[in-house]
């Protein structure tokens, strides 16, 4: 290629699998530019210990369309296309192969990048029948706050299991339905997705059971577990893509890993730009572990508390959490297997995200031209704080207040302005500065979709120590792009989390511009005017990188690394 514009995939180049027939156990091989590797351990992955990536299929996102030919060279046959994001799906004829098929592939200079497919699992706790008393409809006002929405009728996708459309609390709500694994078989009924639709959307003065947050919609239901307890990355990208497609202005997604996937984020970012608001579940690991999609950029990420308006015990909570609701011990319509349609109550974040989509969809109902954006921005704004005052890592910016949501003058909107961030942009726009030894910058985000970047002029083999602290409340990551007339490189570091110190020690690749931007990685922002979202950025050059006296036979301690990342 005469260019090199192989991007740094943010999942990593290469897998390496070693799984064993009871409980797997597997490693994730990151390629980094110096084609170090980096490890992650399972168990910090999926509170579940379900295997989070597929022992067998690969997401190949790739510049030039492969033939039958480069699949057959790397031992594996196509099952999926995602045409409009540029992605094929292969599976292993062998899953001990996998290795030698990612090694195929990361040789194809027609591919971008590879990466294991990852699973996801819907996000409810263990079912529990209990009272049938809907506490949350009177926490939060559901009653008097139906009474000032609007008269639109806004579809509402649920990506979730399969839907007992003939429920009595839900007949007559459905579009067709659709089931991204079998596309021409019907969705099955199933309890979950039951579950999260009856929270949102049921029937209200018919006699049976409670009601949901918006009985006035139109639900779009997506299946994309076909009656398994698991499913894929891909699925779910075209998944989000059909409710894009097919006139959803919300998307419930009440499912999760606790891995990124880029074929996701990629479908998440071409429905919010097509004016879809997208609610997704924080997990129910009961820690700070990020879940996705709920952690990406312009997804609003939900927490679980209880009628106490305490958190449950099971909600993941940390710098992603965007807001909260009721999520645990929710009564609501289920599909019983032996008893059909039925009700009962259950607990999880799950839960808790179709009360805030229902709430989202209150508010399109009465102002339906809302931008994805403006529906996070009265959410959080409007959200009753609980815990530390302002943003937290336990509540976010607290629980869904959907009166005052309903109350909220749109005339008060803030303008948002999303700045495309290309090549072209960074070197038109990013701040020029001039340095010998170290330079030392302190910003604010107080907007939506805010960055910020500097650049400089590098030579080959110069290194450059950038060294990123944030708030407790706030999650940044570094954007490090190396730019020349023909090559780019591009890195993104984020490795810890919220408050932590983020630093990565590079080398220029090649002659050329240096540019480093800083962007909050969930979106979040302090407008508030007390700049509590500020962050240090310190860029250090040096001539070459540090000598490594590191052996084999005399390896350093890390305790005298000279930066080391917090923990």
């Amino acid at each position: 290629m005469k260019a090199a514009l192989k991007r740094i995939a943010s999942v990593g180049l290469g897998i390496s699998l070693v799984a064993s027939p009871l409980q797997p156990a597997w490693n994730v091989l990151a390629k980094s530019p110096q084609n170090s590797m980096v490890q992650y351990n399972s168990s910090q992955l999926d509170e579940s210990k379900t295997l989070p990536l597929s022992e067998d299929s690969l997401v190949i996102k790739y510049e030039k369309p492969l033939s039958a030919l480069d699949h057959q060279r790397a031992g594996t046959f196509v099952i999926e296309k995602v045409d409009k994001l540029k992605y094929v799906v292969v599976r292993v004829k062998n899953k001990k192969d996998l290795q030698k098929a990612i090694n195929s592939y990361q040789k194809n200079m027609k591919v971008l990048s590879v990466n294991q497919s990852v699973t996801y699992k819907a996000n409810s706790a263990d079912a529990d029948p209990k009272t049938k008393d809907q506490y949350h409809l009177s926490l939060l006002k559901i009653d008097e706050a139906q009474k000032m929405s609007g008269k639109n009728k806004v579809t509402v996708a649920i990506i979730d299991t399969g839907i007992d459309q003939k429920h009595p609390e839900l007949k007559g709500l459905f579009l067709p339905s659709y089931n991204v694994i079998n596309p021409m078989n019907q969705t099955a009924p199933d309890v979950h997705g039951t579950h999260v639709t009856g929270i949102l959307a049921g029937k209200k003065g018919n006699g049976i059971g409670g009601y949901g947050i918006n009985p006035n919609v139109r639900i779009l239901p997506i299946d994309v577990f076909d009656r398994d307890f698991v499913t894929n990355d891909y699925t779910i990208a075209q998944a989000i893509l059909y409710a894009a497609e097919h006139g959803a202005k919300v998307i419930n997604m009440s499912l999760g890993s606790s891995f990124p996937s880029a074929v996701v984020e990629e479908a998440v970012e071409i429905a919010i730009d097509k004016g879809v608001t997208i609610v997704a579940a924080q997990g129910n690991g009961g820690d700070d572990v990020p879940n996705y999609p709920a952690s990406y950029e312009g997804v609003i990420g939900v927490g679980s508390i209880n009628k106490d308006k305490k958190l449950s015990s099971f909600s993941t909570y940390g710098a992603s959490t965007d807001i909260v609701a009721p999520g645990e011990d929710i009564y609501a319509p289920i599909f019983d297997y032996e008893k059909k349609s039925s009700f009962s109550t259950l607990s999880g974040t799950s839960m808790a995200t179709p009360v805030v989509a229902g709430v989202a969809s209150l508010l399109l109902s009465k102002y339906p031209n809302l931008k994805p954006a403006q529906v996070e921005y009265i959410l959080e704004h409007t959200a009753t704080d609980l815990g530390e005052k302002g943003h937290d890592l336990k509540f976010g910016n607290g629980l869904v207040n959907p009166i005052a949501v309903l109350k909220f003058d749109i005339k008060k909107l803030p303008a948002f302005v999303k700045d495309k961030w290309a090549k072209k942009e960074i070197l038109m726009k990013a701040e020029k500065i001039a340095f010998h030894d170290l330079i030392e910058k302190q910003e604010a985000v107080t907007t939506p979709f805010e960055q910020h970047w500097v650049q400089f002029p590098v030579k080959k083999g110069e290194s450059v120590q950038t060294l990123l602290k944030g708030m407790p409340s706030y999650d940044n990551k570094l954007m490090i792009h190396f730019y020349s007339s023909d090559k780019e490189q591009i890195e993104e570091v984020n490795d810890v989390g919220a408050g932590k110190i983020e630093g990565k020690l590079i080398q220029a690749p090649f002659d050329g511009t240096m540019a480093i931007g800083v962007k909050d990685v969930n979106g979040s922002y302090d407008d508030s005017g007390k700049k509590v979202s500020n962050y240090r950025l310190s860029i250090k050059r040096q001539a070459q990188l540090p000598e490594d006296d590191s052996t084999l036979d005399m390896p350093i301690s890390a305790t005298s690394l000279p930066f080391q990342s917090e923990p």
